[in-house]
């Protein structure tokens, strides 16, 4: 039977030793000789802090002492202790994790404790790159999402001014017009258009057309309510938005937008006048569907060019139709 238990002893896929209340080492297996390089005939009999320096420390030797006196187990994780035994080969510390399980062990008067050493590092190794793994996936995740909101927003705006564009404005005014049909409130939808735009392009170049048009949405912007939108459909042609109090609001919109553009604009080095025309539709009196307003606004906005530019005009269905 001691053979036996002795073959057992060495085929263990752990360190087992056992040492006496002088910490003097009894049982030193084979898993722990591979480990340390250390035969048994060189460990049985001299004491533990010699042949393991690790257990020094007050931590363990504590651990130990409770054990040999007062009967208590205990386990060490690998994830807070890391390694309590150093191979031969003076592998890197740091990389190696190690449980470690104590418990008392009797015979006759006698008592031991039982030292239960188990590898964790390739366990630790795996659960260090899984959560390095999932680290990644979590930065592509938030990636994507950024991607797909950067996407998202190029898809619904203009890129030179980043205003709102067709796509956009559509749906705004889809919406404010299912709201105001069930709060009976006023909308306004302006065409606003640059008057000689095309000479400016021609005189100065596009660049500097690129800037006239992000200041003509500078001030359209600034100029209309926070409440209202907004929104270039290309070229020199800009549409805005109005919520209502009632269909006046909207002559007192265009005189406001028009007296935005009456200073000219400064643009490197030149000194750049440029008026614009408003067609105004309104609803509900225009329309009730968004395709109805915008043509009747956009017709408006074509008479006020034909009839000499810089101006503003509501759609009158005798005349516009």
């Amino acid at each position: 039977m001691g053979n036996l238990v002795s073959q057992a002893l060495n085929k263990a896929n752990m360190g087992i030793m056992i040492v006496d209340r002088q910490l003097k080492v009894v049982v030193w297996n084979g898993w722990l000789e591979r480990l340390t390089g250390k035969s048994r005939e060189e460990v049985v009999g001299k004491n533990l802090l010699e042949v393991c320096p690790r257990f020094k420390s007050n931590v363990y030797l504590n651990i130990l002492q409770n054990a040999l006196y007062h009967g208590q187990s205990r386990f060490c994780s690998s994830a807070l202790h890391k390694a309590f035994i150093l191979p031969s080969e003076g592998e890197d510390e740091h990389l190696i994790r190690q449980n470690m399980h104590v418990e008392p062990l009797y015979q006759e008067d006698r008592c031991y404790a039982l030292i239960q050493i188990t590898d964790m590092t390739n366990m630790n190794t795996r659960v260090y790159k899984l959560k390095n793994l999932i680290k990644e996936l979590e930065t592509e995740y938030t990636k994507i999402k950024i991607s797909e909101k950067i996407s998202k927003h190029m898809s619904l705006h203009d890129p030179l001014t980043g205003l709102p564009n067709r796509l956009a404005y559509n749906d705004r005014l889809a919406w404010a017009i299912s709201n105001a049909q069930r709060s009976d409130s006023k909308l306004a939808v302006m065409f606003v258009d640059a008057d000689g735009f095309k000479q400016v392009n021609d005189t100065y170049g596009h660049d500097v057309g690129d800037q006239v048009l992000l200041e003509m949405a500078k001030r359209l912007s600034e100029t209309i309510p926070t409440t209202d939108t907004v929104a270039r459909l290309g070229g020199d042609e800009f549409i805005i938005l109005s919520h209502l109090k009632d269909d006046h609001d909207a002559h007192i919109i265009a005189k406001q937008l028009e007296a935005a553009f009456s200073t000219h604009f400064k643009i490197a080095g030149n000194y750049i006048n440029l008026s614009i025309s408003i067609g105004i539709s309104l609803f509900p009196k225009h329309g009730q569907e968004p395709s109805e307003l915008l043509r009747h606004a956009d017709r408006a906005m074509y008479k006020i060019k034909k009839n000499g530019k810089n101006g503003y005009g509501i759609f009158e269905p005798e005349s516009d139709e």
